[in-house]
């Protein structure tokens, strides 16, 4: 299995007919709202650093050692989302954070219309691989 390629996400898609700047601002609205510690993950918190027209950058903390995760969206004028999630450490493992955090929200946005996969050990059975058996939580 190559990591490089496994560990790939799908794009998301915004519903028909919304702009770039709509589907920015549903993120923001969303991530602010996002509870810190849902599924045992991100207790330090979060916080939005940058957004354009078409971007959006948002930390998400661990709450005992204040770890970050970046996570990034680039949406196209197609409707077409970009997203990028990682841990700042070079860890094969980030204990399932990711996957958590992103699903949390790609479930949110479906109810909004959005096209949002989740990640889970069928489509992603690296990252599962790498993360299954594993006590911790690195976020929590």
């Amino acid at each position: 299995d190559d990591p490089g390629i496994t560990t790939l996400l799908k794009p998301w898609k915004v519903p028909s007919g919304r702009k770039p700047s709509e589907a920015v601002a549903e993120l923001k609205d969303l991530i602010s709202s996002y509870p810190p510690g849902q599924n045992g993950v991100d207790g330090g918190g979060f916080k939005i650093v940058q957004t354009t027209d078409n971007y959006v950058y948002a930390q998400f903390e661990s709450l005992k050692k204040g770890k970050i995760d970046d996570v990034e969206f680039s949406i196209g004028k197609d409707g077409v989302v970009l997203v990028r999630a990682s841990g700042r450490f070079a860890m094969k493992a980030d204990f399932g954070s990711n996957a958590k955090r992103l699903n949390y929200l790609a479930t949110r946005l479906a109810e909004k219309g959005w096209t949002a996969p989740a990640i889970t050990k069928d489509t992603h059975p690296y990252y599962f691989s790498m993360n299954s058996g594993k006590e911790k939580v690195q976020c929590v």
